[in-house]
C-alpha cells in the first residue's frame, strides 16, 4: 500500500469453488451475490493479485482492495443485481467511502447486470459487467 500501510483486516473466509457454497450455506436457496464474489475472489488469486478487503470509517465494507502484478491498485465492490435503487446506493456510497481512504485505488463495481446502471453511477466509480470483467475485457 502507499505510505508503508499494511492491508490488516479480520479473515473473511470464501470457499476455493464457488459451487461449494451450498456445503456451507445451508439457507435452501441459490446466493448469486455470494457465488459471483467468491469467482471474483478466485480471478484475482488467479490474477496474482495482492487481495484485502475495506471496512471504512463510516463501517462500510468493499469487498476487495487488490494490488495487481504491475502495482495498480482496485477497489471492487460486488453485487449479483444493481436494479434495486436501495442496493445501488449502499454498495456505491460504500465504494465512495474507500475511495477517500485509498485515493490511489480505482473503484469498480461488478454485477451480473447486461446494461449500465441507472441512474448513472458517480465520479469516479466505474461499472463492468461481471461476464466482461472475469474475461478481461476492455469496457
Amino acid at each position: 500500500m502507499p505510505g508503508g500501510q499494511r492491508m490488516v483486516n479480520p479473515r473473511k473466509v470464501y470457499p476455493v469453488d464457488p459451487g461449494l457454497i451450498p456445503v456451507f450455506d445451508r439457507v435452501g436457496r441459490p446466493n448469486l451475490g455470494a457465488a459471483l464474489e467468491t469467482a471474483v475472489l478466485v480471478e484475482l488469486e488467479r490474477r496474482g493479485c495482492e487481495v484485502a478487503y475495506v471496512r471504512t470509517r463510516e463501517g462500510y465494507e468493499v469487498d476487495f482492495l487488490a494490488r495487481d502484478p504491475a502495482g495498480e491498485w482496485s477497489l471492487l465492490q460486488v453485487c449479483a443485481d444493481l436494479a434495486d435503487a436501495a442496493t445501488r446506493e449502499r454498495e456505491v456510497r460504500a465504494l465512495l467511502s474507500a475511495t477517500a481512504d485509498h485515493p490511489y485505488a480505482t473503484p469498480l463495481l461488478i454485477s451480473l447486470d447486461a446494461v449500465p446502471p441507472q441512474p448513472e453511477l458517480p465520479s469516479p466509480v466505474r461499472w463492468q459487467p461481471a461476464a466482461f470483467w472475469l474475461l478481461g475485457c476492455a469496457e
